[in-house]
């Protein structure tokens, strides 16, 4: 993360997972619905801002997901910067599994989750989902725009843990189904530094701010 004493000409882009969601403590699917941050949710995102605030930010997006704007909400008051709201870090639709509680759906829809074995990032969640192909042609996109926006600047994303899984894969190459196997916590921070043309991963899932 460059601190406002240690600036270059890269671009720093640190990715963050919104805050603790009830959705998240029962263990249940939001995709792209929404479910309200927790007390412990509002106290992770208040302890990162204060993070986020000893470095200099120069802008702020999020995507416009409830959980994900509540916390970019708290991070600009302490940073006093606006929040730019982009549909492109909104979470993968996860199609008729959104709501569900995760051990209900491995049951009810076992099928869905065999197809994602079998087919990886070309599957798409049947009920008007995502598959993790889109995602990916989505993140390419912001990913290019930050560099033509923001050369040389830090700048702060609000998005989802299924975002950031992907947003992984697309910069490393490694075996698709290897994102299952990726930690995300909330409030968590991801950082990617794009320097000599190309993307480098800095740092995964640090949440310093939490402990």
């Amino acid at each position: 993360m460059a601190s406002q004493d240690n600036r270059n000409s890269e671009l720093h882009l640190l990715f963050v997972r919104h805050g603790q969601t009830r959705s998240n403590v029962e263990r249940r699917y939001m995709g792209q619905s929404d479910s309200p941050l927790t007390p412990i949710g509002i106290a992770q995102a208040e302890a990162l801002a204060k993070r986020l605030s000893k470095y200099r930010v120069d802008a702020i997006y999020s995507s416009d997901l409830g959980r994900a704007a509540r916390t970019s909400k708290i991070i600009s008051q302490v940073c006093h910067l606006p929040v730019m709201y982009d549909k492109r870090l909104r979470e993968r639709h996860a199609g008729l599994l959104q709501g569900e509680l995760e051990v209900n759906a491995r049951v009810k829809h076992a099928q869905v989750f065999a197809e994602i074995t079998r087919m990886g990032a070309e599957y798409v969640f049947p009920g008007g989902g995502e598959s993790g192909l889109q995602i990916e042609e989505r993140m390419a996109s912001f990913l290019d725009n930050m560099r033509e926006n923001h050369s040389g600047e830090t700048v702060v994303a609000i998005t989802h843990g299924g975002i950031l899984r992907v947003l992984l894969w697309h910069i490393l190459r490694f075996p698709y189904d290897g994102i299952f196997r990726l930690r995300c916590d909330n409030t968590s921070i991801s950082s990617l530094a794009f320097s000599d043309g190309q993307w480098i991963v800095e740092f995964w899932n640090d949440t310093a701010h939490l402990s």
